[in-house]
């Protein structure tokens, strides 16, 4: 088993089990044979991880055929408990996200629920070793089909290379680029100079002040004299300022992931082994692709933006906001290959975290939302996807105690795992049943409380909510905040 794969599986612990999980529903019943069918046709008969089971060999891990296979063991029929609502079909969820899977068998599982809504759901389980989140995605949609005489593209998910902005002054760029990276050191450095004492800030600001005027200074006189030149001359100069902004974008991701964290004081304390689930109601995706459009933003930074505005909500409902405008770290899966229709057999993961700060304490929706595109942009803008699976890697090469230990270190920067999943824009069956809604979950590790999830579907967006039931027993309160805080975006 290659090392980024194996090492999904010395994470696990019983308070954070390294599960993908998954749940749709449709609007009329599955049947049984048929999903059975499907399963059997599109996993087992396409990726052997499926048909295989772990094994240790000393410190070495490898994928060996299960000699007693048996599909039943893996695709498990029962009704849903009554009432058979939204709130059973969450608690059944929560259970199965609190569950580990067998590890004498192959690491996954799909349960079918009859009689949710008159129709069906599926909760998928698989474990990380086996694949990424994002190639998980994928598979899942491979079980379905698009409604006859309709067309469904597959999320087109991946690449890892920077992707830059169309600018008019990439010189300029670059100097505003190093002013705000200084104005938020500065700003950090200052706040925590002032609980110390009013002296001591004032000495901090001071040349703080003095570089921010310098960088400034020598930024628009760069931009003037850039801004004359003309032809090949110009071109060589925008691309040396682009190149070299992505390389100050990556070096301060690198400082954010090596730096203190800032998840500290919010959820803290060790989690439990019981976690929850909870969706709310589907938010049109048009609309969010209208704020987007007038704001001059993406869905993406929308829906980043909504989920900071839920939180900031929730922090100030249970009365643990910090004051003023903060951030809050979350760690946010990236594909580090494109898109493929034709998913290697092998699976396996091939992927990294990146460590994104989320704005807290803005008093508008549209500050959050400019400061949340500029980030982003930031992190789309850097080597940072290559850089974090680097580290990922020297933690899966490394003895495991010492592995452990750099995992938790890095896992602290965040409070949870944030994912975005681009599904098919059009109606999609199981087994001949139309599907009506799908959202999922990333595990979190080490201490980490929550997992959010963003599922785009059928023109529809759904925001999940996955915690640990002892620290964040109330899930259903950040799915209120999101709905409140949608209300006021639009």
């Amino acid at each position: 088993m290659p090392a980024q794969d194996s090492l999904w599986l010395q994470l696990d612990r019983p308070e954070n089990l390294m599960l993908v999980t998954s749940v749709l529903w449709t609007k009329t019943p599955v049947d049984p044979a048929r999903l059975r069918s499907v399963v059997s046709d599109r996993l087992l008969a396409r990726y052997p991880v499926y048909l295989q089971r772990a094994v240790r060999h000393g410190r070495a891990i490898t994928w060996e055929t299960d000699p007693d296979f048996d599909l039943g063991d893996h695709v498990l029929v029962q009704d849903l408990p009554a009432p058979a609502d939204q709130a059973a079909l969450q608690e059944f969820v929560a259970a199965r996200r609190s569950s580990p899977l067998d590890p004498n068998r192959p690491l996954w599982t799909i349960d079918l629920l009859q009689g949710y809504r008159g129709g069906s759901a599926l909760i998928s389980r698989t474990h990380h070793a086996m694949a990424d989140g994002i190639r998980l995605t994928q598979v899942l949609f491979s079980l379905l089909d698009p409604i006859e005489g309709q067309t469904a593209p597959h999320a087109k998910v991946g690449g890892a290379g920077p992707h830059r902005e169309a600018v008019a002054q990439p010189v300029v760029r670059l100097g505003a680029a190093m002013l705000r990276a200084l104005g938020d050191s500065g700003a950090k450095a200052q706040q925590r100079a002032a609980r110390v004492h009013p002296v001591l800030e004032t000495a901090v600001a001071l040349p703080v002040l003095g570089a921010t005027a310098a960088v400034g200074a020598t930024g628009a006189v760069a931009g003037f004299l850039a801004a004359a030149l003309a032809g090949g001359p110009r071109s060589v100069v925008d691309a040396v300022a682009g190149a070299a902004t992505t390389i100050w974008h990556s070096a301060t991701g690198t400082a954010d992931l090596l730096g203190p964290s800032t998840a500290t004081g919010l959820w803290d304390g060790e989690p439990g082994v019981e976690k929850t689930a909870a969706w709310g109601e589907p938010i049109p995706l048009d609309e969010l692709a209208r704020i987007g459009h007038d704001t001059g933003t993406t869905v993406n930074d929308v829906c980043t933006a909504l989920v900071a505005g839920a939180l900031d909500r929730y922090f100030t409902e249970h009365a643990t906001a910090r004051p003023g405008p903060n951030d809050l770290g979350w760690l946010i899966p990236v594909s580090l290959s494109s898109f493929d229709d034709g998913l290697p057999a092998t699976l396996g993961n091939h992927f990294s975290l990146v460590l994104a700060q989320l704005p807290l304490g803005r008093r508008t929706f549209a500050e959050r939302l400019a400061e949340v595109h500029r980030r982003v942009a930031r992190i789309r803008d850097s080597f940072e996807p290559v850089l974090t699976f680097g580290v990922q890697y020297a933690i899966a090469q490394s003895p495991e105690s010492l592995g452990t230990a750099m995992s938790r270190f890095f896992a602290g920067k965040a409070v949870g795992v944030l994912t975005n999943v681009p599904g098919p824009r059009a109606p999609m069956t199981l087994a001949g049943a139309p599907v009506e809604g799908i959202v999922g979950w990333a595990p979190c590790s080490a201490r980490q409380a929550i997992t959010i999830c963003i599922f785009s579907y059928a023109g529809q967006v759904r925001f999940g909510f996955g915690t640990d039931r002892k620290l964040i027993p109330d899930p259903e309160a950040l799915v209120a905040g999101l709905a409140a805080e949608f209300e006021t975006a639009r």
